[in-house]
Formats: C-alpha cells, sequence, structure tokens
C-alpha cells in the first residue's frame, strides 16, 4: 500500500483589480517618476517592457503587516526595540556573527512560537534560514501577458489589448505659497535683495497603470511548510487585505494605488488564532526576539 503523506503545500492564484492608478517606482528621469517594466519573452520571439509589480513589494508588504499586528498585540511602547531587533522583524534581519553551525534549538524555537519568521525567513547571529514562503510578481493581463496567464484569465478582453493602453500619466504642481494668504506669516529678511527667499513652482508628472487594469499573480508556501505556517499566512493575507481592499505600490499616501482582490479567500478565523497565539506566547515571543538580536 501507499502512504500518501499529507503536506501544507499552499497555492493561491488571486488577482488584482485598480481602483485608483499605480505607480510602481523606477527611479526619476528629471521630474518624472517611472514606471517599473521588466521586459518579456514574446512567443515570436520578439521582447516587450510590460509593467508589473514585484514579489519583493508584496513580500514585504505581509511582513510590515504581520510585524505591526505583533508590536500591537504585545503592547510593546515606543522605544522598547533594539534597532536590530526591529530589522529583524521589518526586514529579516542580518547575519551580525561569524559561524557556521546552525542553531537548531532557536529554529525549533522560531518555529513553536513565532511562525511568521519561519514562514517569511530571517538572518540573525551568524544564520540565514530560508522561509517556505513564495510569492510571484503581479503580472498585468495584456496581450504581452497572455501566453503565461492563468486559463481564466488568458482568455478575457483585456488579455487581447497592448499593454501600452493600460498606461498613463499625472501631472501634479508643488506650488509656491508665497503667492497665497499663508505669504503674509512669512518674515521679511534683510539681506543682499532687501527681500525673502524666492523659491518657484515645481512640475512633476509620475508614469502609472490606470484605474480598472488587472493583474495576476500567487503566493504560495513549499512543502516544507507547517500548520503554524499556514495559518501566519492566512492571517498575514487577512491583515493585507481585509475584505479584499488594499493598497499596492508606491505613492499610496496621495491616492495611488487602491485595490481590490479576488481569489485570497477568507482568513479570519486564522488571523484570530494568530492573536491569540501572540497572546499566549508574549513572553517567549519576546525572549526569542532578544536573543536573535542581542
Amino acid at each position: 500500500m501507499t502512504t500518501i503523506i499529507p503536506t501544507n503545500e499552499v497555492t493561491i492564484n488571486y488577482r488584482a483589480t485598480l481602483r485608483s492608478p499605480l505607480h510602481h517606482g523606477a527611479g526619476a528621469s528629471g521630474n518624472t517618476s517611472i514606471l517599473r517594466t521588466q521586459e518579456v519573452l514574446q512567443p515570436d520571439g520578439s521582447t516587450s517592457r510590460v509593467p508589473f509589480l514585484s514579489a519583493a513589494s508584496i513580500r514585504h508588504t505581509l511582513r510590515d503587516r504581520l510585524s505591526w499586528h505583533l508590536a500591537d498585540t504585545l503592547g510593546l511602547n515606543d522605544g522598547s526595540l533594539s534597532k536590530t531587533a526591529v530589522d529583524l522583524l521589518w526586514s529579516g534581519g542580518a547575519v551580525t556573527e561569524t559561524g557556521a553551525q546552525t542553531d537548531l534549538a532557536m529554529a525549533r524555537r522560531v518555529e513553536e512560537h513565532l511562525p511568521m519568521l519561519a514562514m517569511l525567513g530571517y538572518a540573525a547571529k551568524s544564520d540565514i534560514v530560508a522561509g517556505t514562503l513564495r510569492a510571484s510578481d503581479l503580472i498585468l493581463v495584456c496581450a504581452e501577458n497572455a501566453w503565461r496567464l492563468p486559463p481564466m484569465l488568458a482568455h478575457t478582453d483585456a488579455a487581447c489589448v497592448r499593454a501600452a493602453a493600460f498606461r498613463t500619466e499625472e501631472f501634479g504642481t508643488r506650488h509656491d505659497i508665497a503667492s497665497t494668504p499663508v505669504g503674509r506669516l512669512i518674515e521679511t529678511v534683510d539681506g543682499l535683495f532687501g527681500s525673502t527667499t524666492k523659491t518657484t513652482q515645481m512640475i512633476f508628472d509620475t508614469q502609472l497603470l490606470m484605474t480598472g487594469a488587472t493583474l495576476s499573480g500567487s503566493i504560495e508556501l513549499d512543502v516544507s511548510a507547517t500548520e503554524n505556517q499556514r495559518r501566519v499566512l492566512g492571517a498575514a493575507l487577512e491583515l493585507w487585505a481585509p475584505g479584499g481592499d488594499t493598497m499596492l505600490g508606491a505613492k499610496t499616501a496621495t491616492g495611488y494605488g487602491r485595490a481590490h482582490l479576488d481569489g485570497l479567500g477568507d482568513h479570519a478565523a486564522d488571523l484570530d488564532w494568530w492573536t491569540d497565539h501572540i497572546a499566549e506566547h508574549a513572553d517567549d515571543i519576546v525572549s526569542i526576539i532578544q536573543d536573535l538580536t542581542s
């Protein structure tokens, strides 16, 4: 008889529909914020530059949501964490010591009490621990990507439209406030020119994916993932997009990147479990963070 060993391998295919324009930066050219693109080889051998949202951006957001939730649930006060501890939680940490012997006892403690680190991966002291989470880029549903889209999206109308049709730009101006009523509050400086320092308007523009565009991606846990890690992933997804609504990319403070995600599922129960787990194991979690970063 063949024994089938169950695993916690998870694959979540999802899509994001933009409810406001999206910017994912690739630097600037003058006053223009450039939209990031990737080169895609076409079936006919040609290449195209197609906008996308990187997997690194998505992983960072999941880590950020889990870390803030951890800090809030533990009731950490401002100034209570070292810079090394903040780096561990929010960016995965760094190797700070030499050595080649993996601390297996610490790895077991992390898995038991702080599985978010085991799922995302981390570096501490002389150890680099690979996580089980795998995220794909969010790719634009367009003609250039049609050959690599999931079947449910490959034959949609959007998959027949060239990527350039989904691109747009928005312009803005940072105004000189001296020309507004608030200007009367500016002191007069007696200097070489006998007047206040003069400033000028700055016109800027931002390259964007337009509202209504759809992107496709996936999030996975590999076969070595534990049940705790699976539930932490569920909690992360619930924190990232409660009810499916979230923000993606850059410049979200100015309204960009609002999106609705379909296909993530309902993970409210996982978030409740993770919140209870943190409260129950608070002392152990704080001890692990201190031991990893001391």
